[in-house]
């Protein structure tokens, strides 16, 4: 077991290198009710975040956990579906991905702090180390947030970092459940929480192209030819573990679907594409726009919200409603409705017809008890 001083404390934690500690470590966790969790990771070119190191802390055990070097972190996945176990993570959007990719798991149930901090009236987004600053009167050093976490041996200094990410973390979970608990915002929290972690995923490969800045201004027969690119690639990527915009970029894929060359002389023509992309993948991307310009079954031309004219005004209205509710209930207005939130029930009603497969953030859950009757109202009697 190792330890270091930070301040006045002695935080001691154990490195877990081998499977047997791992299965050891996973087996005393199981009996805790609160285990803050974290992850290091890189990701620089590959399309999957690259794992690094796993913290654990029940309030006994600090742990270290190598996955560079246990085959097998099944024990450890097991705990983050384990419904007696609160896992305490701090804005953990990227930790879920790692979770999903390398164990296929979803945590539950969770309590993220960030989510718990803006529904405390701490400020939304808040960083990690200015949530342990304000909670308890921590500095934390963060000189080490930039560090190649798949290099070894880990450095002392990368060691304590890493632990500090949950020592403190467990510490705060307590004080942000107090305070929730206080101001009534507990059940709001836990929704949340949920929300975030279940977020739905695009998986539907022919839906990519839809992800592509631009593609609103192709006709169907151009989003013919973009929907077979841009499936194309991100199975490419899939495959070759690559960020997408390292096999092809949007750009060059716009370029393709409007353009619609024949021949690779014509490739050569475009001057958004690069030579190398051609020379790589110059047949393969012909015989895509090929396929894309025989197909019977079209995409629908891309509407935009910004081209109803009642847009504008409608989107103020519901700023207003949502900044009034937020001032009402104490919570942060960006926590409520982003604006990629509130585009999302507009174009549920007047591009979907109501029709998404997925019910908009606004109309569900807290959110709806707060404001979605007055929306429904508004949008129901408001046309595009």
């Amino acid at each position: 077991m190792a330890s270091y001083f930070f301040g006045f404390f002695v935080i001691k934690y154990i490195y877990i290198d081998t499977q047997p500690a791992l299965e050891q470590l996973c087996a005393s966790y199981e009996q805790a009710s609160v285990l803050a969790v974290d992850t290091e990771f890189v990701r620089e070119r590959t399309l999957y975040a690259k794992l690094g190191l796993l913290q654990a802390y029940d309030g006994q055990t600090l742990a270290l956990i190598d996955p560079l070097v246990i085959s097998d972190l099944s024990p450890f996945w097991r705990l983050l579906e384990n419904p007696s176990i609160i896992k305490v993570i701090h804005a953990g959007s990227e930790d879920f991905e790692v979770f999903k990719h390398y164990g296929q798991v979803t945590v539950t149930p969770l309590f993220d702090s960030q989510v718990a901090a803006a529904l405390s009236s701490m400020g939304s987004s808040l960083g990690y180390g200015k949530l342990i600053e304000t909670l308890l009167d921590v500095s934390l050093d963060k000189g080490e947030s930039r560090t190649n976490w798949l290099a070894r041996p880990l450095r002392e200094a990368q060691l304590n970092y890493a632990a500090n990410d949950v020592y403190y973390l467990h510490q705060a979970y307590f004080k942000l459940q107090q305070m929730l608990e206080q101001n009534g915002k507990l059940t709001i929290c836990q929704q949340e929480c949920q929300r975030l972690v279940n977020k739905p995923n695009n998986t539907i490969v022919l839906d990519k192209y839809l992800d592509i800045s631009g593609a609103w201004q192709l006709v169907p027969e151009q989003l013919a030819v973009l929907q077979q690119l841009a499936a194309w690639r991100y199975l490419e990527a899939v495959k070759r573990d690559l960020a997408l915009g390292f096999v092809i970029k949007d750009s060059e894929l716009l370029a393709l679907a409007s353009r619609t060359p024949q021949q690779i002389n014509d490739l050569y023509t475009i001057k958004e594409i690069h030579p190398m992309v051609v020379k790589r993948h110059g047949k393969k991307l012909l015989a895509l726009v090929a396929q894309g310009l025989s197909q019977d079954d079209l995409p629908s031309k891309i509407e935009r919200l910004v081209n109803f004219s009642a847009y504008k005004q409608t989107f103020k209205t519901i700023k207003a409603l949502v900044e009034q509710v937020a001032n009402e209930h104490d919570i942060p207005k960006e926590m409520i409705a982003s604006k990629k939130i509130i585009n999302q029930v507009l174009s549920h009603y007047w591009i979907h017809r109501q029709q998404s497969k997925h019910l908009p953030i606004l109309l569900s859950g807290w959110r709806h008890q707060l404001l979605g009757e007055k929306i429904i109202d508004l949008l129901s009697n408001k046309k595009g």
